[in-house]
């Protein structure tokens, strides 16, 4: 009997046709299947008059973004404590002061009102997650920030294609950022990418991502270098080459497909799980969402025992997340009233989801689970 991983790439022979397409080029950097991978994103979120910069991680993307709104030494950050260390790690990269918030019990996102708590005379910006995909409080964080004349700096790396009102998340807002990391819906080997609202945003992220140079990025997205060129700012070597690029493309090809598969994946568990009184289920029939991961909660105690139940059935399951104020690195950063995140990294759980999972895979894990409440 195979294991069964939390997370499993769908890499097909498309891909590695496209990967040895681009070997054969002879152009590995950034070039030409860069800027393709960049309007090919443009056209899935169907932007209109935003802009679309891919860099090497989603967490190089954070920090640009975040660079882009000036914030740097003295200003504050506010983002949930419940999240990946990739943002936290990203704001004291600036300079800046990490401040961490609560989440809400239904969308496991951003509490607004206690953020609002939060807010002080140094806070310059937020960052809200849509964790596994589900929309936070979207359009009252917006408010929010524009009440305090704040930038909103919306993670998005969980939900690539996910809608809110017929329109998708990173298509309208202020600064979006996603990931194409390994195991995300669509991966480019390592990977993200930053969208903004103006030209001038763009072409200094462009800047920041390789080396502060003035004029590279248009030469290589010809596949070509520029000899005769200034370094006009601060810069790092966030690109993302033609070879990450080739690999992304062939996988936003398919990313209906995948968003689709996930979709029903995810509902089967919801159907499954649903009348189970130790578990709570995640608020969304998954209809206009495109899940990254499928957490679900385990009351009363019970996670450990059904985890141990499950690594003997060869189930792997994850933890998303600890929560980041509970690391020494971040120890002295300021922090609101932690009240549901301490109890929902007490209970969440996250089960096996990829794009392309064999049906016994869904049925062994859902016997699985409820196999362990019903004893």
């Amino acid at each position: 009997m195979d294991r069964i991983p939390v997370f499993a790439p769908s890499i097909g022979e498309d891909t590695k046709k496209h990967l040895e397409d681009a070997l054969d080029v002879g152009w590995l950097g950034m070039g030409t299947s860069t800027k393709e991978f960049e309007d090919r994103i443009s056209e899935f979120l169907n932007l209109k008059n935003r802009f679309v910069v891919t860099t090497n991680t989603g967490t190089s993307a954070l920090h640009i973004a975040l660079r882009v709104a000036n914030i740097g030494p003295g200003d504050e950050v506010i983002t949930p404590s419940f999240n990946y260390v990739a943002d936290h790690q990203a704001i004291k990269m600036t300079g800046a002061d990490v401040v961490m918030c609560d989440i809400e019990e239904d969308n496991l996102g951003m509490d607004y009102e206690k953020v609002e708590e939060l807010i002080t005379n140094k806070t310059k910006a937020i960052i809200p997650l849509h964790f596994a995909g589900i929309p936070c409080n979207q359009k009252k964080i917006f408010k929010m920030a524009e009440k305090y004349d704040l930038r909103v700096i919306e993670d998005a790396m969980h939900a690539f294609g996910t809608t809110i009102d017929g329109e998708k998340i990173g298509s309208y807002g202020d600064i979006t950022c996603f990931s194409f990391d390994p195991v995300k819906i669509i991966t480019s080997i390592d990977g993200g990418c930053v969208v903004v609202n103006t030209k001038e945003e763009a072409q200094r992220l462009q800047k920041l991502r390789l080396l502060g140079v003035d004029k590279d990025t248009t030469e290589r997205y010809k596949n070509k270098r520029s000899w005769d060129y200034d370094v006009i700012s601060e810069g790092y070597r966030y690109h993302l080459t033609n070879i990450m690029a080739s690999v992304g493309i062939s996988q936003i090809k398919k990313i209906n497909t995948f968003i689709t598969n996930r979709q029903k994946i995810c509902q089967e568990y919801n159907q499954a799980f649903k009348e189970i009184k130790g578990l709570k289920i995640p608020q969304t029939d998954f209809t206009n969402i495109s899940p990254f991961i499928y957490s679900l909660r385990i009351l009363n105690d019970q996670r450990d025992d059904l985890i141990k139940h499950l690594d003997m059935l060869e189930i792997d399951v994850g933890i998303h997340f600890i929560p980041v104020h509970k690391h020494k690195y971040f120890s002295n950063s300021r922090f609101g009233n932690m009240e549901i995140t301490e109890q929902v990294v007490k209970e969440v759980l996250t089960l096996p989801l990829h794009s392309n999972m064999k049906i016994n895979q869904i049925q062994r894990i859902i016997e699985g689970i409820t196999g362990f409440f019903k004893n």
